[in-house]
């Protein structure tokens, strides 16, 4: 079976994600896409590496409250 992204670019190649950096973790978010990248990040040769790579979909968080409501409860819990 074809990978999803076989006959088209992929978002990442498409879009200049927003991204934001820690010193472990690097987020990159795609607003054309509805994707939120989350990545674990080391530094390896002098170059940043990513690493344990969680990709958020848009459309798969709207159609699960739940997953939603988690994520906000975490986040004003971190506020």
């Amino acid at each position: 079976m074809p990978g999803k992204y076989r006959n088209k670019d992929p978002y990442w190649e498409r879009e200049q994600p927003r991204e934001a950096r820690t010193r472990h973790v690097l987020l990159s978010y795609y607003p054309a896409a509805g994707k939120l990248q989350i990545a674990t990040i080391f530094e390896k040769d002098g170059q940043t590496q990513r690493a344990k790579v969680v990709t958020l979909d848009q459309e798969d968080i709207a159609l699960h409250p739940e997953a939603r409501e988690l994520i906000l409860e975490a986040l004003e819990g971190w506020r």
